[in-house]
């Protein structure tokens, strides 16, 4: 019987979780929020340790210490619990934390509403739905009431079938885009689940039986399940190994798959995995031990090497996983990691024999500078017998021997121990060093990071030399399940991971983007610098974020059209707009900067008051009056009755364009200036007539008073005159009485 292993033990939230409450308890009696983890038999050792789940009804006390599982909790509740003095812990999973913080954000967003994919009674479920203003949980794009808000956030549950989530994802894409409504998809899956739930179906493809380990109270215990029944007719679930004894496993099947989920001990996982190794030992047939016997020598050689000669046990089904596949011997090259075993140190290295043959000689030395990260090499620290990890590095003439170095091995140890953390969700930064087809490649410890070119910069990227070694601010991608020909997944690389920095540019313009728009609305009055000037008008780059156009209609209040901005506004200066419209759907926004600058008509009633004397020119002249410009941009009108004491009938007749005339400010109406000519006249310059009769007598009647005696000469009309009048097609004249003549003048005309 063939056993296949999976991936087993703890992943990094729940390991997090454990760590942190048992260094916790060492202070005294500790409390969780709920079980750490969906695991029994943990969660029974750890009151070993005086860490307990809260009860309901438990009444905590100022000072207790309470740590929140990787499962998470409301933002309320964790607040009520700092409220009342309670220590709190946060021992939530990263990936948890990320979705919480995720939701918590977009929440805060306009007609926003957050949909979780996932269990509505799981804990993780109900913790995120703690940190959301609006919400939905569904495990169904069907299940989704798209009426309740314009734009939607999608996170799901970590442990989410990942096979189940790729559907449900492009169904709510294809609604939303019917429906035209934003929505952004927050890919939530754990690593570590979607890792283990792909192993599952590859494992059970293979396998006769599969014994899935966990808690069945366990969401990604109970999808393992379900996956690998998919696949193969024969699953189990069991907690640990003594459960074997009451189920009944077929012994002479050729393939055992073992899956553990992220929530179970390895210890648990081995100790079912030893168990099936000692059963498939005894059911061994003897007469396979025969291949196991070495050759006898001859007895010289007995007493060269006795100790090798002597008949060994046969390995166990752990040692025989860990023997390489093929017996051949491995060339020797940089770079390859080996064990080496102390033969002696001394004050220039240490000499060691290899373990694991390279094909060429046993022998090795770690020179003193390759032994320790910090330099700090000792002799005396390295024992004959102590088994070092090394990497082969060049050979130095000055030694015989393969020259390995400790070091390097050290730093590929803790740049591994960095990609947990990268595994785990945290962002990282990288120099990637080769350009190839389709992206960038680099590496960290043992791990190969590709970068695809889609996924550098929010752009396209025309030429990746520009980017190699570079640092790029970098975060896992989720691994995509790929088909073969045959339909079947195919096998991920574990020692791969595919990177983005473009998904952190686009969060953090996103942010900045809310940030923004949360600012801008109509009315709203903002500085920017001028950037660029265009036929129609000027664009302004706004709190360096985004560009809007100020059109030239909304540059000045001059009623001389503005046709070229530079008139108004300089490039790389700074000035004040206000806003006029903001559309964020279409990312348009239109300025105005005259409507913060003073109209000509508010500057003149400040420069000059009512009853001001300027001189100012003749800009036109029409029928009912003439326009006197006061200075460029500001001019008022002279009504045909303002320009002289005596009665003309157009303003023609008096004045001219271009005349240069002193006017005086009568007032300011609805944004029209009135000016009057006539105020400044003396009445006698202008009322008299100096006509010279022919006698040479002057005449002291003025023109009206002539006028309106004619007009009093005339006999009394008749119904005759009144008819020929009426019949008359000439229009009708109005005579403008000098407002020297007075009612008694007119009594004393001659008659």
């Amino acid at each position: 019987m063939e056993i296949m292993l999976g991936e087993y033990g703890f992943c990094v939230g729940v390991q997090k979780a454990i760590d942190t409450a048992l260094k916790t308890a060492k202070k005294g009696v500790t409390y969780t929020n709920s079980g750490l983890i969906h695991n029994k038999i943990v969660i029974d050792n750890l009151e070993k340790h005086n860490i307990f789940a809260l009860k309901k009804g438990k009444e905590l006390t100022k000072g207790d210490t309470v740590i929140i599982s990787a499962h998470g909790a409301s933002k309320e509740y964790i607040e009520s619990l700092q409220n009342k003095g309670i220590n709190v812990i946060n021992a939530v999973c990263p990936f948890v934390k990320r979705i919480h913080q995720k939701a918590y954000e977009f929440s805060k967003q306009h007609n926003s509403c957050v949909i979780i994919i996932g269990d509505a009674k799981h804990k993780e479920v109900i913790g995120i739905v703690g940190w959301c203003k609006c919400y939905q949980v569904v495990t169904s794009a069907e299940e989704i009431d798209f009426e309740q808000a314009q734009n939607f956030l999608v996170v799901v549950q970590t442990t989410f079938s990942n096979s189940l989530y790729i559907q449900i994802k492009q169904n709510i894409a294809n609604m939303a885009n019917n429906l035209q409504k934003r929505v952004e998809f927050f890919d939530s899956i754990c690593y570590t689940t979607l890792c283990r739930q792909n192993q599952s179906i590859t494992i059970a493809k293979q396998a006769d039986t599969v014994l899935v380990i966990g808690d069945k109270n366990s969401s990604n215990c109970t999808k393992l399940f379900n996956l690998a029944s998919q696949y193969c007719k024969d699953v189990r679930l069991i907690q640990n190994a003594i459960e074997l004894d009451s189920i009944h496993i077929n012994k002479k099947i050729a393939k055992l798959g073992i899956l553990s989920s992220a929530s179970t001990p390895k210890e648990l996982t081995m100790e079912v995995f030893n168990r099936m190794s000692e059963m498939n030992k005894a059911d061994t047939p003897k007469t396979e031990e025969v291949t196991t016997q070495p050759v006898q020598e001859a007895p010289q050689e007995e007493t060269q090497a006795p100790a090798e000669t002597t008949v060994k046990a046969e390995p166990s089904m752990a040692e025989l996983m860990k023997k390489p596949k093929y017996a051949s011997p491995k060339p020797v090259r940089e770079g390859m990691r080996v064990q080496a075993e102390v033969t002696s140190a001394d004050a220039t290295g240490i000499n060691v024999a290899i373990i694991e043959s390279t094909g060429k000689n046993d022998f090795g030395f770690i020179p003193k500078e390759e032994a320790e990260l910090d330099g700090s090499y000792e002799a005396e620290n390295y024992k004959p017998g102590d088994i070092l990890d090394a990497v082969i590095i060049p050979k130095s003439s000055q030694v015989k021997a393969i020259c390995l170095s400790k070091k390097k091995y050290d730093e590929i140890k803790l740049a591994d121990e960095r990609v947990k953390k990268i595994l785990a969700g945290e962002d990282f930064t990288l120099k990637c060093t080769q350009a190839i087809n389709g992206g960038l490649l680099g590496r960290i410890g043992t791990y190969t990071i590709f970068v695809p070119a889609s996924q550098i910069r929010m752009g396209y990227v025309k030429n990746l030399e520009d980017y190699t070694n570079k640092e790029l601010r970098l975060r896992m991608l989720p691994p995509r399940e790929e088909l073969d020909e045959n339909g079947n997944p195919k096998k991920q690389n574990p020692k791969r991971i595919v990177a983005s920095q473009r998904v952190i540019l686009e969060e953090e313009r996103a942010a900045k983007d809310e940030e923004f728009w949360s600012n801008i609305y109509e009315g709203t009055v903002v500085n920017g610098k001028v950037k660029r000037f265009a036929e129609f008008g000027a664009f302004v780059n706004l709190k360096k974020h985004m560009d809007a156009l100020v059109h030239n209609s909304d540059l000045s209040w001059s009623k001389k059209r503005v046709n070229d901005p530079s008139e108004v506004l300089e490039i790389n200066k700074s000035y004040d707009f206000v806003v006029l419209s903001a559309d964020r759907e279409n990312n348009k926004i239109s300025l105005g900067y005259k409507q913060l600058q003073k109209k000509p008509y508010e500057i003149a009633q400040e420069k000059y008051p009512v009853g001001s004397v300027v001189t100012g020119k003749v800009a036109r002249v029409v029928p009912f009056g003439a326009f006197v410009e006061l200075e460029p941009g500001i001019d008022g009108l002279v009504h045909v009755s303002q320009i002289q004491h005596g009665w003309i009938q157009s303003a023609p007749e008096a004045l001219k364009e271009g005349d240069e005339v002193e006017v005086k400010v009568m007032s300011y109406d609805n944004e029209k200036i009135t000016l009057s000519i006539k105020e400044l006249i003396p009445v006698e310059e202008s009322t008299t007539s100096e006509e010279q009769t022919q006698d040479g007598e002057r005449s002291t009647k003025t023109a009206a008073y002539k006028k309106l005696e004619g007009q009093l000469e005339k006999p009394t009309k008749t119904r005759k005159a009144k008819k020929e009048r009426a019949e008359d097609d000439d229009p009708k004249q109005y005579t403008s009485f000098n407002s020297t003549v007075t009612l008694g003048d007119l009594f004393n005309l001659k008659k």
